[in-house]
């Protein structure tokens, strides 16, 4: 009886370990889904790299961009505000100028019909409706992420996107075979030293 009792918690953690590393897999092995000719739609709150999106399936989405962060156009958080502030070595109150840039030139890139991936991998935020994850591609084939970290509008930070999926082949934009997160942030924080070094937008005030 002491042995079988003494043997429990270890089976009870290895057990616990199995069903960790099971979610993480899964969560790295979701499919992507494409929505095609997508809309930008109006929210009491957005931002360049956060907005509602409505595919031609009818029902509006909320989506966070990939591995960019943009200035905050919304004064509630003011921890937001400061730790961006120093990271863009900028004025807190210059913050929300930026983030205003930043929305408009989003809204610009994204007047045409556009195409959507996600995995629906759920992105933290304040809004109570579930945001997601997602890749965004205008009509020319750009990707919205890299369009504004080279604008100076946004910083290479959060969530990299990863995948191994041939879907990516034959689309509107080229696209890796393979990719992993960190390599995807890598790419992202290249093109932020492109537009330091230029003093491109932000990082020319």
């Amino acid at each position: 009886m002491f042995l079988l009792s003494a043997r429990l918690p270890l089976c009870l953690f290895a057990f616990l370990l199995v069903s960790i590393f099971s979610s993480a897999v899964s969560a790295s092995e979701k499919e992507w889904l494409v929505y095609d000719r997508c809309q930008l739609m109006d929210e009491e709150y957005h931002d360049g790299d956060s907005f509602a999106v409505k595919p031609l399936t009818g029902y509006t989405y909320l989506f966070r961009l990939y591995g960019v962060d943009c200035p905050e156009t919304d004064d509630r958080f003011e921890s937001r505000l400061t730790e961006q502030a120093k990271d863009f070595a900028i004025e807190q109150d210059d913050v929300m100028k930026w983030g205003e840039k930043a929305s408009s030139f989003t809204r610009d890139f994204l007047q045409k019909p556009f195409r959507v991936y996600t995995q629906k991998i759920k992105a933290d935020g304040a809004s109570g409706k579930s945001r997601y994850y997602a890749i965004i591609i205008n009509a020319e084939g750009q990707r919205l992420d890299e369009a504004l970290i080279q604008a100076g509008l946004a910083r290479a930070h959060g969530m990299g996107a990863e995948w191994d999926e041939p879907m990516w082949e034959g689309k509107i934009a080229k696209f890796p075979r393979r990719m992993t997160s960190r390599r995807y942030l890598s790419s992202l924080r290249m093109l932020e030293k492109r537009a330091k070094r230029e003093k491109v937008g932000i990082w020319g005030e």
